[in-house]
């Protein structure tokens, strides 16, 4: 028997080869083939990592006995597709953020991979990244006191690009879907750590934001969400701005702390307590930022269970986040095909 998962990627973007270079990387998984609607695509890919087999269809990747895992890297409407149909095919999946386009779709999905026997999760890198577990000991060690306020953000200026997958709404553009769904995450995890709990979701949630017209999705926004403990957070993204730093501060009644790549962890953290000395906390940043979560998967697929004190996206971690989404986007007036009523 196999003690690597064997993977196969759907789709060769820029995230599918940031994910095959992590594989390649680890002890705990191979890369046995990739998928690409373009069969040329597919084995320029291969040639890039390893040789692995090229496939020029997903279905043909799906039909691979030799695959356990499929890593789903195609545009967000079609997530919810191909996660039941490699479910269907009765590989495990671990499919980018946003899972699906809402929480209906994602809820569905969860159903199927039960009815299947499949583990099925979404892929946040960074909530596998040692510097998020320290930042989440950091706030449940109460250094800086009780947490009153979440300010995060992941915003930048990808110019005009009225037809690209980041600002279509055919191909799922915008940035609360793309992008807010970071900070959602991350405020989430840390209204819920800071009470002793796992996640937290929204009480309230008040949102405003710039529809494009001729896209008619979101190129910058930000909502104010209500946690319990009287835990506010501001959130923000967009597509059109350019920020500095994408990342998050947490504030407490004795101090804060800066996460300044909340997202990417290739930044230190920065700890300011009342009365002390401002410290610098560092995380391992040698290897690829994928290699957590693909450690964290294959253990699953192995049959380990994790410590709930892990960070990564639980199922009830990914309803609730897709469920805040909806909210978000409710309060803006977005909404896509797959919401129906277009």
């Amino acid at each position: 028997m196999n003690d690597k998962t064997r993977w196969g990627i759907l789709a060769c973007g820029h995230i599918a080869n940031e994910f095959a270079h992590a594989v390649l990387e680890s002890s705990s998984s191979e890369l046995v083939a990739v998928s690409s609607r373009d069969g040329a695509r597919a084995r320029d890919f291969s040639k890039r990592y390893g040789g692995c087999r090229a496939y020029g269809g997903y279905e043909e990747l799906l039909a691979d006995p030799m695959i356990d895992a499929v890593y789903i890297a195609t545009l967000h409407p079609f997530h919810h597709t191909w996660i039941l149909k490699a479910l269907a095919a009765g590989k495990h999946v671990l499919c980018e953020k946003p899972l699906t386009m809402n929480r209906r779709q994602a809820q569905e999905a969860f159903d199927v991979a039960r009815e299947h026997g499949c583990l099925l999760r979404e892929a946040f890198m960074y909530r596998h990244h040692p510097q998020t577990q320290q930042l989440v000991e950091l706030v449940e060690s109460r250094v800086i006191g009780e947490v009153r306020m979440i300010d995060a953000n992941f915003c930048v200026n990808t110019g005009h690009q009225p037809n690209s997958r980041l600002q279509a709404k055919a191909l799922g553009g915008g940035a609360i879907l793309d992008l807010g769904c970071y900070p959602m995450s991350f405020a989430r995890l840390i209204a819920g750590r800071a009470r002793g709990e796992l996640f937290a979701d929204p009480l309230e949630l008040k949102a405003v934001g710039h529809l494009d017209p001729e896209t008619e999705t979101d190129m910058w926004t930000s909502a104010l969400v209500q946690f319990g403990a009287g835990i506010v957070a501001k959130l923000s993204c967009a597509m059109r701005v350019h920020v500095p730093r994408m990342g998050g501060v947490i504030y407490g009644d004795k101090g804060r702390i800066v996460v300044e790549q909340a997202w990417h962890c290739r930044e230190h953290m920065r700890l300011h307590v009342e009365g002390a000395p401002s410290k610098t906390i560092s995380a391992d940043t040698t290897r690829p930022l994928f290699s957590y979560e693909i450690e964290a998967f294959s253990k699953e697929v192995a049959g380990q269970v994790l410590s709930p004190s892990v960070v990564g996206m639980s199922e009830a971690d990914t309803l609730g986040n897709m469920g805040a989404l909806d909210r978000w986007r409710e309060e803006i007036g977005l909404r896509y095909a797959a919401d129906g009523g277009l």
